[in-house]
């Protein structure tokens, strides 16, 4: 059986050739059918942003000409679009991290180049654009609208279908294939928690979130043995999304996202297998 044409399109950036010859060895070895555009000046970054529209971009501080944002803002200025770029930089400084966030970057690739790593963003990046269908269910609009609004901006590329009702969400899992479900815990016909009971006899691969306004902790610890992967408190940050999914997934956290949530960030997330870890206090 003839093999589909690769859709990988890399762009390499960085004023080192050594540097961008090891990123295209490795993106190489992970697809051998990818098609790889090297270059060493900010106007050539945005040449082929513009011309060969790439799916994932290596981009270095060190340009000819431009610094590596500045090529990629201006690319952007000029219509282009950068689906998953990746910074490298020998230090993820404070000041890196807002410029990373500010351009919208998945993450910042630290000096020395690490074959493992860049090994894990090319496979990151894969489960990122592979379609997964995702269940929203709740009985507020304000929260089904937040929660959508999210998941559309966390650069995965997830179908999202809605219910207000925990019968009918228990209908759709068990019919559909979805890869995520978030379940209002104040779902009036079938609460959140009894939905997931209810769905954990079924055995579906689906991983399951709980969305509340109360305290998470308490929930997550009867969730305990319900099935149940993430409790969510409402309002939440976008990055809490973006944890969720990297855990559901069982994807290497960037340190963009570690920098986000890690203590004392305000993390509106509780992973439910962290809780079962816990030794009970003496």
């Amino acid at each position: 059986m003839t093999q589909p044409p690769s859709l990988l399109t890399v762009l390499v950036a960085d004023q080192d050739a050594q540097r961008r010859q090891t990123i295209a060895e490795v993106v190489r070895a992970f697809d051998p059918g990818a098609i790889i555009a090297e270059v060493g000046s900010g106007i050539d970054l945005v040449e082929v942003v513009l011309r060969h529209k790439p799916t994932l971009a290596f981009v270095g501080l060190h340009l000819e000409g431009l610094s590596g944002p500045e090529a990629v803002a201006l690319a952007r200025k000029q219509g282009g679009v950068l689906p998953c770029l990746i910074l490298v930089a020998p230090r993820v400084f404070p000041q890196w991290q807002e410029i990373a966030q500010s351009l919208g970057a998945y993450e910042v690739l630290k000096l020395p180049l690490d074959r493992l790593h860049i090994g894990n963003l090319l496979h990151a990046n894969a489960r990122r654009q592979q379609p997964t269908s995702v269940l929203v269910a709740s009985a507020s609009e304000a929260s089904r609208s937040a929660v959508r609004r999210v998941l559309g901006r966390s650069g995965f590329a997830l179908q999202v279908e809605e219910t207000d009702s925990g019968r009918h969400a228990h209908k759709l899992l068990r019919m559909g294939d979805y890869g995520l479900a978030f379940l209002d815990v104040g779902l009036p016909d079938l609460d959140g928690l009894e939905l997931a009971c209810q769905v954990q006899k079924l055995a579906l691969p689906t991983k399951l979130t709980l969305l509340t306004v109360s305290e998470p902790e308490p929930i997550a610890r009867a969730a305990r043995y319900s099935g149940v992967s993430f409790v969510l408190k409402m309002p939440f940050h976008a990055s809490d999304i973006d944890l969720a999914l990297h855990h559901a997934y069982g994807l290497r956290r960037p340190y963009l996202l570690n920098a986000l949530t890690k203590p004392p960030a305000p993390s509106a997330l509780i992973r439910v297998t962290d809780l079962r870890s816990r030794r009970p206090a003496a």
